[in-house]
C-alpha cells in the first residue's frame, strides 16, 4: 500500500489532518468498556432510585431519538463523521466508522426493557448489559486464546466469565430483594445463563440489543413459572 493511501482501519482528521485508528474488536479498548459499563449502571442507578417508569421511557426516546439523529447525520456527511470519530475515537470500533455504532442498540434495548419488563427484571438485564459484556469480552481477549470457541467466534472462556458474572450480579441483587433462597438460586442460575449466553444466538443482531432483550425476556418466564 502506498503512503497516499491510508488504510481502511484509519480515519482522517478534520482538524489538522491527523491519522486516527478507531481500535478493532479484538483490541482490549477499555475505555469502550469503561463507558459501557458505566452507561448501564448510572441507567440503572437512575431508574431505581429517581425516576419513575414513564420518566425513564420518556428520557431514553429522546435520548434515543438524538442519538440516531446524530448517526444518520454522520454517516450522510463525511467531514461530520470524521469529527465525531475524532472526538469519540476512544469508545468507537474501526468497525462502526462507517456504520452504525453499538450506542443506539444500547439504549434502544435499555428503553424497551424499561417500557416492557417488571422493575427488577429490566434492571438485571439491564446490568447483564452493563457488566457481563464487557467482562465476557475482556476474558475472552486476554485469555480466549487458551480455549475452544463456539461457531461465532465466540470464546468458551469469555462467555464462562459473562455467565459467571451475571450470576454472581443476580444473587447479590435478588437476595437483597427479600426472596427466598430457592427463589434466589433459580432465578440466578437461570438469568446467568440467560446473560452471559445471549449473543450466542444465531441471530444477525448487535449484541448490545440481543444481551438485555433476550435475558429479560428468559428471566420473566423463570419468575412466571415459579410463580412469584
Amino acid at each position: 500500500m502506498s503512503p497516499q493511501q491510508p488504510s481502511s482501519r484509519s480515519v482522517m482528521s478534520p482538524v489538522g489532518m491527523v491519522g486516527f485508528r478507531p481500535h478493532a474488536r479484538t483490541d482490549l479498548h477499555l475505555a469502550r468498556k469503561v463507558w459501557h459499563m458505566g452507561m448501564g449502571l448510572m441507567i440503572v442507578a437512575l431508574y431505581l432510585g429517581v425516576f419513575t417508569q414513564s420518566v425513564a421511557i420518556a428520557l431514553l426516546a429522546v435520548a434515543w431519538i438524538a442519538i440516531m439523529t446524530a448517526e444518520v447525520l454522520r454517516l450522510k456527511i463525511p467531514s461530520l463523521n470524521e469529527r465525531m470519530v475524532k472526538n469519540f475515537g476512544m469508545i468507537i470500533r474501526s468497525s462502526e466508522v462507517n456504520r452504525v455504532s453499538g450506542t443506539p442498540f444500547y439504549v434502544g434495548a435499555t428503553l424497551l426493557s424499561i417500557a416492557v419488563f417488571p422493575k427488577t427484571i429490566a434492571a438485571l438485564s439491564i446490568l447483564y448489559l452493563a457488566c457481563g459484556d464487557p467482562i465476557a469480552s475482556l476474558f475472552g481477549i486476554l485469555y480466549g486464546k487458551y480455549g475452544p470457541r463456539f461457531s461465532n467466534g465466540k470464546s468458551w472462556i469469555g462467555t464462562a466469565a459473562g455467565v459467571v458474572t451475571c450470576l454472581l450480579i443476580s444473587l447479590a441483587y435478588l437476595k437483597a430483594s427479600g426472596l427466598s433462597d430457592h427463589h434466589v438460586l433459580m432465578l440466578s442460575l437461570l438469568g446467568g445463563v440467560a446473560g452471559g449466553m445471549a449473543e450466542l444466538l444465531p441471530i444477525e443482531v448487535d449484541d448490545n440489543f440481543s444481551i438485555p432483550v433476550v435475558s429479560g425476556f428468559v428471566l420473566w418466564m423463570g419468575y412466571i413459572f415459579l410463580g412469584i
